[in-house]
């Protein structure tokens, strides 16, 4: 490799590094991005998500294309947004990974009902939103799933579990206060 390629490299990784530690400075709400086709239902811990619009009532997700839910999702046109609260530490583990659980297994914790697009839904979640996808965009190591809102619930009843800076947090507003 010439000196210039290598210089290249090394700026794009010292690049790359210094992204990823700002982005650990930026909270993130915690979710359950879910889906189901035929047989498989998988699901991941996310924090790239957000709403669209509210006319019509869109989010998008990020999904990485190796996580296992980006075949379901594919395959199932539909997928589910299920918002953590903050005491969901467990379930956070379950869907990223750090119990060695995958697909099916993902689901024996937690009470998990079906919406009517058939893709999962935590009972007990915040927030929950069942979507059809819209539309979908290829971009570096992920795809952004634009899914058009079909079905919400959700508790309501505490607070979101908030990502930062590599930890877990619960949001603590001036209202919860009072």
């Amino acid at each position: 490799m010439s000196t210039e390629n290598t210089e290249a490299v090394n700026a794009a990784s010292a690049k790359r590094a210094r992204f990823t530690g700002q982005m650990r400075r930026v909270p993130g709400s915690v979710a359950i991005i879910a889906a189901r086709s035929d047989d498989a239902r998988t699901g991941l811990a996310a924090t790239a998500w957000t709403s669209l619009s509210a006319d019509p009532p869109m989010l998008l997700v990020c999904v990485n294309r190796s996580a296992s839910a980006y075949s379901v999702i594919k395959r199932a046109g539909a997928f589910s947004v299920n918002l953590l609260a903050d005491d969901e530490l467990e379930t956070v583990a379950i869907f990223s990974a750090q119990r060695g659980l995958d697909g099916d297994a993902r689901f024996l914790d937690g009470l998990w009902s079906t919406g009517p697009r058939g893709q999962p839904m935590l009972e007990n979640a915040l927030v929950t939103f069942e979507c059809v996808v819209a539309d979908s965009h290829d971009y570096g190591t992920h795809t952004i799933f634009i899914g058009e809102v079909d079905a919400m619930g959700g508790t309501g009843e505490s607070n979101p579990l908030i990502y930062f800076d590599g930890g877990y947090a619960a949001l603590k507003t001036a209202a919860n206060d009072q």
